[in-house]
């Protein structure tokens, strides 16, 4: 028998994160006699930052090292997970990792009885609601807490790795037992709160553990590519069709490739209060995605299927409030906001506050400190000056 686990995370970002729960997981297991290995797939360029990316985890109670390895070491993929942890909720909105194809539903692996692990503040109901549907039930537990983004390389050390571990225990004992964790953590760290994080988190997603059924999720609105098998290609060859040009005014106005949609890399995205905007341009000149685009009145839409939410704009933005970095959940699809501006400003802007809320969200200047969360203002309309 195998257990599989795959720990989805975010290039770069959390790298050091996944590979240290897949890491634990192995050697915890083998604690309590059983055979394991842990790998991972790519995230090894700062051109990836923020694009989803996975470990692994195998334990086996009844294999040889030889014969797990055999089974499970030379794939790309798993074909199915009995646990998928997700250390980014914003990752349940679909992931398009640079090694295959298509935006693909983050439950895509778990199998029937299986379960989601989702580190999250949000209900389950609102996860849900991004989720595609799987034909058989399974589970979907959430373990309190944000994305631990830290910055290249650097890890961040507030216990979100531990109290994974104790998450893991509680929707699959089957893989490590909590008694295991606990013992782990305190031989290995000599540090009593890390045993008692795992163990709070342990009990914790017990309470926030509940069945998913064929009818709960949506209708997963992107089509997954099917690739051509090696004999399906044509002998006189194929055809590569250049990117179609394109420099009009307006949404989506930029030339830009239609295959490289980045928008699934990305935490936060921005919300701008065109209202407030002095056209000053820095936001279109510093995007490194260049997902601001032009438009005849002199504002600037933004392309939320291209933004990878690395808070560019926000920083260089020269007036407060104008541009301000939102989680992703909160949104639940990818429309011009600059069309809805012009159709409404003052409804735009209610709606641009109400998404805002009171938390403004920043990367500091030094990295392996996470996010600073400080509260915002309110200001008020200016759109007579539009």
């Amino acid at each position: 028998m195998i257990k599989r686990v795959e720990v989805n995370y975010r290039g770069i970002f959390q790298k050091m994160l996944g590979k240290y729960i897949g890491s634990d997981i192995v050697q915890i297991a083998t604690r309590m006699g059983k055979v394991a290995f842990s790998n991972g797939r790519y995230s090894d360029a700062p051109e990836r930052n923020g694009i989803p990316c996975k470990y692994f985890a195998f334990v086996s109670p009844d294999l040889s090292e030889e014969e797990l390895e055999a089974e499970c070491g030379a794939k790309l993929d798993i074909d199915e997970a009995d646990v998928s942890i997700v250390v980014d909720d914003t990752m349940v909105k679909g992931v398009e990792p640079w090694g295959w194809h298509g935006v693909r539903p983050i439950n895509e692996k778990v199998r029937e009885k299986g379960c989601l692990l989702v580190v999250s503040r949000h209900p389950h109901d609102h996860l849900l609601q991004f989720i595609g549907k799987k034909p058989y039930s399974y589970r979907l537990a959430t373990l309190e807490g944000g994305a631990s983004l830290a910055g290249l390389w650097v890890y961040k050390d507030d216990l979100t790795r531990e109290r994974v571990l104790g998450a893991l225990a509680a929707v699959d004992p089957g893989i490590i037992a909590i008694e295991a964790v606990e013992a782990y953590l305190l031989d290995k760290t000599k540090d009593a709160r890390r045993a008692q994080a795992a163990r709070e988190a342990y009990e914790a997603t017990l309470r926030r553990t509940r069945i998913v059924t064929p009818e709960e999720g949506i209708d997963w609105p992107h089509e997954v590519p099917i690739l051509p098998k090696w004999h399906e290609f044509e002998e006189t060859g194929v055809v590569v069709r250049s990117v179609p040009r394109g420099f009009q005014l307006g949404p989506r106005g930029q030339a830009r490739n239609d295959a490289f949609k980045r928008g699934t890399t990305k935490t936060h995205r921005p919300v701008v209060r065109f209202d407030l905007c002095i056209k000053c341009t820095l936001c279109w000149l510093d995007c490194p995605d260049e997902c601001f685009d032009p438009t005849d009145d002199g504002l600037f839409d933004v392309d939320y299927e291209v933004c990878v939410g690395c808070h560019k704009c926000a920083a260089v933005c020269p007036i407060p409030e104008c541009i301000v970095m939102v989680d992703e959940l909160k949104f639940t699809d990818d429309k011009s906001p600059w069309e809805a501006y012009t159709k409404s400003p003052q409804a735009y802007i209610e709606w641009a506050e109400l998404k805002k809320g009171k938390e403004r969200i920043a990367y500091p200047h030094v990295t392996g400190q996470g996010v600073n969360i400080t509260e915002g203002t309110t200001v008020p309309p200016k759109v007579a000056a539009v």
